[in-house]
């Protein structure tokens, strides 16, 4: 009888969900395109710019941003700003001081985090440079995709303004901002919260001013990362670094560095007047105990 306990536990379990582990949903959007200046005279801004790209489905209604270049110039972006109402669901990058290529990844989830049905969506794209009231005053891109079961690749797209566009379906692929950082292909998630395991830098503060550590990578494209820099070793004043082999007579940063060690700090060369002078009074009071 044993072993039919066995097994009807694990029957039971199997049907409550708890031994079934959970499966990530799989699948992206990878959209590359150049920006370009907006026609004359609603560029009076340019080449700074303001940009805003989302997903509609086969009905019209608003999916999702997948990205947004904007701070304080939000309601220039008319078409875009009608289209989300009031959603607030993408992380803001800083506005552009020029056009050239961007990528933005989706991960074919909703702005609400709910995957979305196999169909046909449209991207949109979206650029402002002036104080535009009409979407009309802007540029503004169209193109469209079928999710399904098939990966797809379409190259050297153009409309509205917008050139060398790309994109690219993979049914497949792991999915950024899903809130799993899937090795090796992503280094973290901006799902996850700021100070959470994986969670995306936003800076990379070095312990050692002389072993810099480099951000790298993006974040929307789940590749920001903090790598070690090159060490600095020249002797170069106000760097914040006093470099082994440097001294207060080369570098002003070894003047705060404190006592020199054999890790690295200031050479002892930039100390020594100050050991000859207690060195001499040492002597000094030496010669008049004698004397005594």
């Amino acid at each position: 009888m044993r072993p039919i306990r066995v097994v009807s536990l694990a029957v039971v379990a199997w049907i409550l969900g708890v031994a079934t582990p959970s499966v990530e949903a799989r699948g992206s959007v990878k959209v590359t395109f150049t920006t370009n200046p907006v026609p004359a005279p609603n560029n009076v801004y340019t080449p700074n710019n303001v940009v805003a790209v989302w997903v509609q489905n086969q009905g019209g209604t608003f999916v999702k941003t997948i990205g947004q270049w904007v701070a304080i110039r939000q309601p220039n972006l008319v078409a875009w700003k009608a289209a989300r109402g009031a959603e607030v669901d993408a992380v803001t990058n800083a506005s552009r001081n020029e056009h050239g290529p961007l990528t933005v990844l989706w991960n074919l989830k909703d702005a609400q985090g709910n995957a979305v049905p196999d169909g046909t969506y449209t991207i949109r794209l979206e650029v402002a440079e002036s104080n535009a009231t009409t979407a009309g005053q802007n540029n503004q891109g169209t193109f469209t995709f079928i999710k399904g079961a098939t990966a797809q690749t379409q190259t050297g797209l153009t409309n509205g303004n917008f050139t060398n566009v790309s994109i690219e379906f993979n049914p497949n692929a792991v999915a950024c901002n899903d809130g799993v950082v899937d090795a090796p292909e992503e280094k973290c998630d901006p799902g996850i919260a700021a100070g959470g395991a994986g969670a995306c830098p936003a800076a990379c503060p070095a312990a050692d001013a002389c072993m810099p550590v480099d951000l790298r990578g993006d974040a929307t494209m789940c590749t920001a990362e903090c790598v070690a820099g090159t060490p600095i070793t020249a002797c170069v004043d106000s760097d914040g670094c006093c470099a082994p082999g440097c001294s207060e007579a080369d570098d002003s940063d070894c003047a705060s560095a404190g006592p020199p060690t054999t890790a690295g700090g200031c050479d002892t060369g930039g100390h020594t007047g100050g050991a000859l002078a207690f060195a001499a009074l040492g002597l000094t009071l030496l010669i008049r105990r004698r004397r005594r």
